[in-house]
């Protein structure tokens, strides 16, 4: 049995009416999509320009690292020449290198702690200078 004309022509009214609100969600999901795709690609362009701003900064703070070790090197080099200069002018100069101070108070009658304190040499090399360059045996002793 058919249905009657009336209730045909109201299916397919309301088969047309489904398939144009369906089309009409199809379309604005469509376009909210698009609309979402492009503010994600424009957030996509921003971080990417700052991640390149972030890798020109760990360059600089990469390259300045490099530059500050060297200059750490170069530093450490020249107090090391510094120290072994000083240590050479000390030993030439008879009136201020510690050892040759302390062989003269000794000679002038100085004492083991007149020795350490005057002239900072350690305990060991007063005694033996005392030993060596006068002072009498009670000055080592103390």
């Amino acid at each position: 049995m058919m249905a009657p004309p009336d209730s045909a022509l109201l299916i397919y009214v309301t088969w047309g009416f489904a398939v144009l609100v369906l089309a009409g969600v199809l379309s604005w999901s469509y376009f909210r999509m698009q609309g979402q795709m492009v503010a994600l690609a424009q957030r996509i362009d921003q971080l990417q320009g700052e991640v390149h701003s972030l890798q020109r900064v760990l360059r600089h703070v990469h390259d300045d690292g490099h530059q500050t070790r060297r200059l750490e090197a170069e530093l450490e080099e020249r107090v090391a020449l510094l120290s072994r200069q000083q240590e050479q002018l000390m030993l030439r100069d008879a009136d201020t290198g510690p050892y040759f101070q302390a062989i003269r108070q000794a000679q002038q009658g100085a004492n083991l702690d007149e020795l350490l304190e005057r002239t900072g040499i350690s305990r060991g090399e007063a005694e033996l200078i005392l030993a060596l360059h006068g002072g009498s045996p009670d000055d080592t002793a103390q």
